[in-house]
């Protein structure tokens, strides 16, 4: 069976900045790594170089940022669907990460998702929630656009709170290296998942049923990472590590989680002893009085020799299973209700007439949605706009 073709795509300027901290040339031939945005600087900081770039926007943004504007993002990403279905068409796994909140991560996003909907890719997104001090309507923003248009499309979603590093960091801590902090603990988490979606685990937490715990699920995430040298006592600092890590909030954000995932990381010397005493560990951090669903997974890879690496991601469901969206080229709907109809007599009701519309060029792509609308369908038509052409 051939191997897996994975993108890993940094999105805006956060996903970017986690990228950069990646060593890119040791990971294996499947993987492919991208960095999207309109913020020329912003690319230059994902440590990759100028051909794996997209530029959105170019023509818009001039190389500049979206400065936070969703709108902006939304239409500098809309203007290269075609790069980036170029880009991802050989793409057999996507995985995206970004920070939400505004810009062309939160605007660009379900465009994204869109393109690879359409070329039937698997896609796992990894994004960061805004700081509470950042302001309500942020946060607000990122939230409905996970509800919205993110979680109708994504195959699995894993949404980080950045106020997370709250709980472990000093409040003396400098805002600058906190983000430092957080970005390396993402970009092990890449790693994390780049081992699950490659395929070669040696226990049963495959991307099958790591994305069976996320899809279609609103959530609110945790996480732990932890990176040692192996040897005799490894197992011991790798859990107590793991526990203090600044993204997790805590040894209890385990046992107040809905479903837990553990994966390990270790060289091609990783033995069964090795992955079962680190594993063994795991397990006993689940009280088994609270049910939940606890995955277990290890892999090995060249770059970890002499290494092991334990990422636990804790996953708290905050509401039911949001609809699929189906991304067959099926036509729009919506409501029309200026026609009045009689029925019984004198009795009349309005009834909504529901009208096919016609998407023109964008009508064999997935639909670009925003508030529940599909941006694909003409202004005036969503509107209701009627326009006298003199017939």
């Amino acid at each position: 069976m051939s191997e897996k073709k994975i993108t890993v795509m940094a999105l805006g300027g956060a996903g970017c900045r986690i990228l950069g901290e990646l060593n890119t040339g040791e990971f294996p031939d499947n993987f492919r790594f991208l960095a999207v945005d309109s913020d020329i600087d912003s690319l230059q900081s994902s440590g990759l170089p100028e051909s794996h770039w997209v530029q959105a926007g170019q023509q818009f943004r001039s190389g500049r940022g979206c400065g936070g504007n969703v709108i902006a993002g939304q239409q500098a990403l809309a203007n290269e669907r075609k790069s980036l279905r170029r880009v991802l068409e050989n793409t057999d796994v996507l995985t995206v990460v970004a920070g939400l909140g505004g810009g062309i991560a939160t605007g660009g996003l379900p465009v994204v998702l869109s393109v690879a909907a359409s070329l039937h890719i698997t896609t796992a997104v990894l994004v960061t929630l805004p700081f509470s001090m950042e302001g309500f309507r942020r946060r607000q923003q990122a939230d409905e656009k996970i509800k919205s248009d993110i979680l109708p499309m994504a195959d699995a979603v894993i949404a980080l709170p950045n106020d997370l590093l709250f709980s472990t960091l000093e409040a003396e801590t400098a805002f600058t290296d906190a983000l430092k902090v957080s970005d390396l603990e993402l970009s092990r988490t890449l790693l994390a998942l780049a081992a699950i979606m490659g395929g070669a685990n040696l226990f049963n937490a495959d991307f099958a049923s790591f994305t069976g715990i996320m899809k279609r699920r609103h959530t609110l995430c945790a996480l732990g990472t932890a990176l040692v040298d192996a040897g005799d006592d490894s197992a011991e600092k790798l859990m107590e590590k793991m526990l203090t890590s600044p993204l997790l909030g805590g040894p209890d954000t385990l046992d107040n989680a809905d479903a837990v995932a553990f994966s390990l990381l270790g060289g091609p010397e990783l033995s069964l002893g090795s992955a079962r005493a680190v594993l063994d560990l795991c397990s006993r951090q689940i009280n088994p009085d609270f049910e939940k669903v606890v995955l277990m997974g290890a892999a090995t890879a060249e770059q970890f020799a002499g290494k092991l690496q334990l990422t636990a991601l804790a996953v708290r469901y905050l509401d039911h299973p949001a609809p699929a969206v189906n991304a067959s080229k099926k036509p729009t709907f919506h409501r029309d209700s200026s026609h009045r109809y009689a029925s019984d007599g004198d009795l009349q009701m309005d009834l909504p007439n529901l009208i096919v519309e016609e998407k023109g060029i964008m009508e064999n792509t997935a639909p670009v949605m925003l508030d529940g609308e599909d941006l694909d369908v003409p202004t005036f038509r969503r509107r209701g706009i009627v326009i006298d052409t003199g017939k």
